[in-house]
């Protein structure tokens, strides 16, 4: 089975940065396409960031002809009843960073725009970032109709045989919220505009809600009455001035994008959705997500993970089960000689693990431990949500896995055995620091 990007599916984020680029018209494509997919490598996407890149069709269909998924193409401009529509606004490549912090997802990203500048251009960015509990900023919790996790690959990824197969449809759309008029509305209206509660976010029941809910107009069903799942990404993005929702979705196929947006806009039967009376779509463009296989990455499957983890004492204990949760959520990272993994006063994105390498340990400049195959470090910070405690510095070429914010809370909660030996490391690291008489405690 091939393996999607990981970032498609990474939680815990509350920092996003969109780029969307158009290559440059005297660029070879096929090669400003494999300069573009290095941007995974760790000189742009190190030290736990989240990074997806996603093509246009057209550019995609030339760079891969022989895996172009059903259905690829541009995105068409919308002309929805009452003089509602949208735009299309399609570009070559976007680009996806996500992170812990604001300047840690920066950085990610000159950092991408600097590596392709030579063979592509910016043509929009965003920034946006994670309100409250998931909330957009009409008040509402997002994604409450999102597939749980294990059952998203399912929603999102083009099916195994099919061309273009691990990868994913893509929908990129810039929308423009008109909140004071929004909330001049009684709250039972705006919450029969939603389909559900704004508090607790309970969805009304079948009588009680309109046909012109946003949560109605958004549900598209197969010939057999199942509901076709999405997986969307949705953050909120603005300022003072301008704000709204910049919505991202995946899916298996291209399809359940169309039939949703014709639902949205009154083109399917005659219906519109009422949330388009307080929002506006700005942007619209559709991309492929493609598998790591096909962005000509090192494609580790699941299988060989598990083995190398199964030779780690941390996970020595771990069943077949766990090792392959573990492992459906670690990504392999590689840093030649005198690298700097991580800093310390940063914010803690990610838990390492070293598989082949040396590294060491430093705080202030001073010396705390050498680091080998089977050592872990970076999770004091992700623990306590506080800063690095120290910096790490690869002492010879160095492979590490590296596991998440949140999904590495998720391994602790998975396994307890896993849990109580961090736990153990954290206590005799903590016990080190100590002056020798308090050690005896």
């Amino acid at each position: 089975m091939r393996l999607p990007q990981p970032g498609i599916f990474a939680q815990g984020t509350v920092a996003h940065e969109f780029i969307e680029f158009d290559v440059r018209a005297d660029v070879d494509q096929a090669y400003a396409g494999r300069l573009i997919a290095q941007l995974e490598q760790p000189a742009v996407a190190a030290g736990g960031v989240n990074l997806v890149i996603a093509f246009g069709p057209d550019l995609w269909s030339r760079l891969a002809p022989d895996e172009i998924p059903a259905g690829l193409g541009a995105f068409s401009p919308i002309a929805g009843l009452d003089g509602h529509h949208a735009p299309a606004t399609q570009h070559d490549v976007v680009v996806w960073i996500s992170g812990s912090s604001r300047d840690v997802v920066f950085e990610h990203s000159r950092a991408a725009v600097n590596a392709i500048a030579d063979v592509a251009t910016v043509a929009t960015e965003q920034a946006c970032f994670v309100h409250r509990d998931s909330r957009d900023l009409l008040g509402f919790i997002d994604g409450t109709k999102n597939p749980e996790l294990l059952e998203a690959p399912v929603a999102a990824l083009v099916p195994p045989g099919e061309p273009g197969a691990g990868g994913s449809h893509m929908l990129v759309m810039r929308w423009i919220h008109d909140i004071a008029r929004f909330e001049t509305i009684p709250l039972a209206e705006q919450e029969r505009t939603f389909g559900r509660t704004k508090i607790d976010s309970v969805e009304m029941s079948d009588e009680e809600k309109p046909d012109t809910a946003h949560i109605a107009r958004v549900e598209i069903l197969d010939e057999h009455g199942d509901e076709l799942s999405i997986y969307r990404r949705s953050v909120p993005y603005g300022t003072v001035a301008e704000h709204g929702l910049y919505f991202v979705a995946f899916a298996a196929d291209r399809g359940r994008f169309d039939r949703m947006l014709a639902r949205m806009f009154g083109l399917a039967d005659g219906t519109r959705d009422r949330l388009t009376d307080f929002s506006r779509p700005v942007t619209g463009a559709l991309y492929f997500a493609p598998p790591l296989a096909l962005l000509g990455l090192k494609e580790e499957t699941l299988h060989e993970t598990e083995e190398v983890l199964r030779t780690i004492p941390l996970f020595a204990g771990c069943s077949a089960h766990d090792l392959r949760f573990i492992a459906s959520r670690a990504r392999t990272r590689d840093y030649p000689a005198g690298a700097v993994v991580c800093s310390q006063g940063q914010p803690a994105d990610g838990f390492f693990l070293i598989v082949d390498g040396r590294a060491e340990a430093r705080r202030d400049g001073a010396l705390l431990r050498g680091m080998g195959p089977g050592d872990f470090f970076g999770e004091i910070a992700l623990i306590d949500a506080g800063p690095r405690t120290a910096t790490v510095t690869s002492t010879s070429p160095l492979s590490c896995f590296v596991i998440g914010s949140q999904a590495f809370r998720d391994v602790l909660g998975q396994n307890a055995d896993i849990a109580v030996r961090v736990l153990d490391a954290v206590t005799r690291r903590l016990r080190a620091m100590l002056p020798p008489t308090a050690g005896n405690e």
